[in-house]
């Protein structure tokens, strides 16, 4: 009979040292319902192999504290002492309000602000070592700014600042403003040097201010002031503070589950309950926020199972794991500082989850990310080289500001997942990337509504550096500008997939060699643009139905274009209208004389994209 955990009884950590008396077959604990506050990190290790723990009813397990002791601040704000915080004790980056996530104080309130900063040295790959040149220090830590930018009233100790790179983005602290030089010196060092990759890639030098007084501009919103030790707060219109219920988070992690060097953690299953609050520190994330850790962490885990989880409202990234045969499957993460999911081990089966709203502290985060992709870390790099066989199918993802899905390793299967408005914030990604893989196939998906960017752009699939025999066929992309992206990938081929776009659209490769390119349907508004024709061994049989406008190929001298022209229809290419009857909801039909059926391109179905009703799911 499982053990019954509830808010005013016996522990979860009273609870977990009872099941390991038990045989493996008995442990079992049942959350019961309410709010369940964990101040310490819950630990699980190989001792606990064969545990589950399930939430019965509205159960929730809270990694922060309430704060309670509200007073008045002036006319409109509210203020509670923590001591904590003045004594540097403790700092946090998101507050849950009556269980929201609360927008921070910022400024400006939309846009960003525009700094001054020049970091002029050639980018030349990932996998080539990065700038031609490293960073210093100082290149790393300093940034220029327009005077009228920044207030003289700014306090330093309390700000931060997100300065946005290309594909990813450095959260910073102020160690000191010099108003003689318009400089301001940070307190942590950014991942890449303010001003890298902009004059190449033509796009603005953004950053935005967080967490100071003149941020706070709007009810809902709050900021940590450190210098006065205090947490300050407008409230709604329709908020009393003598009921609101305000947390703050105090743990990294509010569940572990890791081995030890006698035993891994293993068999251990978490089922239907809710996980909130956990913090993040101040620091630069790395590609797709990967150095964050997870409200719920596995580390070297084997064969666990986590389902009908709900985490949100979380400082980092909702789950952070690594291990072979983990499987998460119809979870729902939203409102994280960071990513949703961060995996990495052979034989991952991702499915059925719902992930929106992330990034909300870290917009480079990767909605759901599974391998390693950086050659340049080599501890990583060599142990992702063997991760192999994951599944990701039937996700829905929306509301991101990088990337949606990223993915490495060998023998990938990316299936029937419904991703849109993805990179909203960021550049030089996509609905669905790959990177460092082979023997990968992306097939059935179906993406839309993606804004178009500057420089590598945002796409709908982005085949990236050593991207190698891997298979992208039957997909359905819609108001996604660019389709796809190729760099420096192999021998991969795109097959009967169906792009539509409003205006001018393009498909491009660069530095790529191998492809196959067949079978596929481009319908744009205003005509078409294919960079590199010349990367592919095998182009037939597509048709390209430019709209008002011309197909137009470009010819490249590895980025830069040398040639431009209007692309011969041969080998079966045509621009005939593909006399499509229906395709907006994912569905592809053709009309009877439609030249597709001579062509041999077939009509796809991916209108059960995305998640799988649950009585349907229970079935499987």
């Amino acid at each position: 009979m499982p053990i019954t955990v509830t808010t005013n009884g016996t522990t979860l950590l009273e609870a977990i040292a009872a099941c390991r008396q038990l045989p493996k077959s008995e442990r079992k604990i049942t959350l019961s319902e309410g709010n369940h506050f964990v101040g310490e990190t819950i630990r699980l290790g190989g001792m606990d192999s064969g545990l589950v723990i399930k939430g019965s009813g509205d159960a929730r397990l809270y990694g922060g504290q309430r704060i309670a002791n509200w007073e008045p601040k002036g006319d409109t704000l509210w203020r509670a002492k923590l001591p904590e915080v003045l004594a540097g004790k403790w700092d946090f980056r998101m507050l849950m309000v009556n269980d929201r996530y609360a927008e921070r104080a910022h400024f400006p309130q939309k846009g960003f602000l525009i700094h001054e900063t020049d970091f002029d040295v050639t980018w030349k790959s990932t996998y080539e070592g990065g700038f031609e040149r490293e960073p210093t220090y100082e290149e790393l830590t300093t940034l220029k700014f327009k005077p009228a930018d920044i207030p003289t009233s700014f306090e330093p100790k309390n700000a931060e600042l997100t300065v946005f790179h290309m594909w990813d983005e450095s959260l910073v602290g102020v160690k000191q403003i010099d108003r003689g030089s318009n400089t301001i010196m940070f307190s942590n060092p950014a991942g890449w040097p303010p001003g890298a990759f902009a004059k190449y890639y033509q796009f603005d030098k953004r950053y935005v201010v967080w967490n100071t007084r003149e941020g706070l501009q709007k009810p809902g919103q709050w900021y940590l002031d450190r210098a006065a030790g205090e947490l300050v707060y407008w409230p709604q219109e329709n908020e009393d503070m003598a009921k609101v219920e305000i947390y703050a988070p105090v743990l990294e992690n509010v569940l572990v589950l890791e081995g030890d060097d006698h035993n891994d953690v293993a068999d251990i299953e978490l089922q239907d309950f809710t996980v909130a609050l956990s913090n993040a520190p101040l620091m630069s994330g790395a590609f797709g926020a990967k150095l964050f850790d997870g409200a719920i962490a596995l580390r070297g885990a084997k064969n666990c199972k986590l389902e009908g989880l709900t985490i949100k409202n979380v400082g980092a990234h909702g789950i952070k794991a690594d291990g072979d045969d983990i499987s998460i499957t119809s979870c729902q993460i939203y409102n994280a500082g960071a990513g949703a999911i961060r995996i990495t081990g052979s034989r991952a089966n991702i499915h059925n989850n719902y992930i929106h709203d992330i990034g909300k502290t870290f917009p480079s985060a990767i909605a759901l990310y599974v391998g390693a992709t950086d050659p340049n870390v080599l501890e990583e790099w060599e142990a992702g080289k063997a991760y192999t066989d994951c599944v990701i199918a039937h996700n829905e993802l929306h509301d991101v500001p990088y990337a949606a899905i990223c993915a490495g390793g060998k023998n990938l299967v990316i299936e029937k997942n419904l991703i849109y408005r993805a990179m909203q914030n960021l550049y030089d990604g996509a609905g669905i990337y790959i990177t460092f893989c082979t023997n990968s196939m992306v097939r059935n998906n179906f993406i839309r509504d993606i804004k178009d960017a500057p420089g590598a752009g945002t796409s709908a699939y982005y085949l990236d550096e050593k991207a190698i025999d891997c298979l992208v066929e039957g997909n359905v992309e819609i108001n996604v500008p660019r389709a796809s992206h190729n760099h420096i990938g192999k021998n991969n081929t795109f097959r009967n997939n169906f792009f539509f776009m409003k205006e001018k659209g393009r498909f491009s490769m660069e530095r790529s060699e191998g492809y196959v390119f067949e079978k596929n349907v481009v319908v744009t508004g205003t005509g078409f643009e294919f960079y590199d024709p010349a990367t592919c061994t095998d182009f037939n049989n597509n048709i390209l139905f430019a709209g008002s406008g011309k197909v137009i190929g470009k010819s490249l001298n590895r980025y830069e274009v040398i040639d431009e022209f209007e692309l011969p229809l041969t080998d079966g290419n045509t621009d005939e209208d593909p006399l499509i009857l229906e395709y907006e909801e994912g569905k592809i039909r053709f009309a009877p004389n439609s030249i597709a059926h001579e062509l041999g391109i077939q009509e796809v179905d991916v209108s059960d994209a995305g998640r799988i009703p649950l009585k349907e799911t229970n079935n499987l």
